[in-house]
């Protein structure tokens, strides 16, 4: 089983603390206290993807806030109770299909081995100051010692280099191309202007879940969507944030924001006499209830 451990740490970015989320909450009264516990609960979560609850058997039981006020032992229960609420309007946090809190994008704040792999990279270090000290010691007689230790450190930095530029090409994400398929698509919508790095972050984290074409189709159904544009009884619409959140796009994929379908008079197949009294019947006795029952059906529909 100790062969099997995995060991994980927390990646943070060098503008963590002035990203506009992050930003807001140091301007609160508590501020500090809100970020300190927002890197707590994502430090307590590296192994469950940000999911905050505890597996018992085939049982997922969620975090409340008595649970995370003993887990974090300094967070008061009022802290926890706003903080976690100030989290889900800012967007750090929502609630998944189960009903965990879950921190979102905690996938590009994560990094993690194997016990295996860390012991292989010691190694590797090993061999690669095995390798310069070798060469250092079998340079020949009389050239210049400081020239060849320049050599091998240009080789050294030009493979650094070569590593570097092939794992930007790897984790290249178009950022640009999905911002242009919502200019493009979203016409009804507010433009997107600017690609902050948090919207780059949705973008990213957007991407492990779904393709391309899944995010077209998010954007196509949005601007099909009244209800997102405005029609409704709050005067709100969508733009390009809210619609890249997790659980928004999933939503907008259910189809939970298609028009419904319009019941107008004009949708009803009329009778021909209708627009031509020649063609209605005259001297019809009709019974009074036979009648009533009639319109009564009338009213119904």
């Amino acid at each position: 089983m100790a062969e099997n451990k995995r060991y994980y740490w927390l990646k943070l970015m060098d503008d963590f603390f002035t990203e506009p989320t992050i930003d807001f909450m140091l301007g609160q009264k508590n501020g500090c206290e809100y970020i300190v516990l927002y890197q707590m609960l994502c430090l307590k979560t590296l192994n469950s993807n940000g999911v905050m609850a505890s597996k018992i058997g085939e049982m997922i039981v969620p975090y409340d806030v008595d649970k995370i006020v003993r887990d974090t032992k300094y967070f008061n229960r009022n802290t926890v109770i706003v903080a976690l609420e100030l989290y889900k309007q800012l967007g750090l946090v929502y609630e998944d299909i189960n009903g965990c809190l879950t921190i979102d994008g905690i996938g590009d704040m994560v990094g993690s081995e194997s016990k295996w792999a860390r012991i292989k990279r010691g190694q590797r270090a090993d061999k690669q100051l095995d390798n310069v000290q070798t060469e250092i010691k079998t340079l020949s007689h009389g050239q210049d010692v400081d020239n060849q230790l320049d050599n091998v450190h240009i080789e050294i930095r030009d493979k650094r280099l070569e590593i570097r530029d092939k794992i930007k090409d790897k984790d290249k994400i178009p950022y640009q191309q999905i911002a242009d398929m919502y200019n493009n698509t979203c016409v009804s919508y507010p433009r997107l202007t600017k690609l902050s790095d948090a919207r780059k972050k949705s973008i990213k984290a957007r991407l492990r879940t779904y393709s391309i074409d899944d995010i077209q189709r998010v954007f196509s159904m949005a601007e099909q969507s009244d209800f997102l544009k405005g029609a409704n009884n709050r005067n709100w619409s969508a733009n390009f944030d809210w619609i890249m959140k997790d659980t928004n796009m999933a939503k907008i994929l259910d189809g939970n924001y298609i028009n419904k379908k319009s019941n107008s008079v004009e949708s009803k197949q009329l009778p021909d006499w209708f627009n031509n009294q020649d063609l209605a019947q005259k001297d019809i006795n009709v019974d009074d209830n036979e009648l009533n029952e009639l319109l009564k059906k009338l009213e119904e529909k």
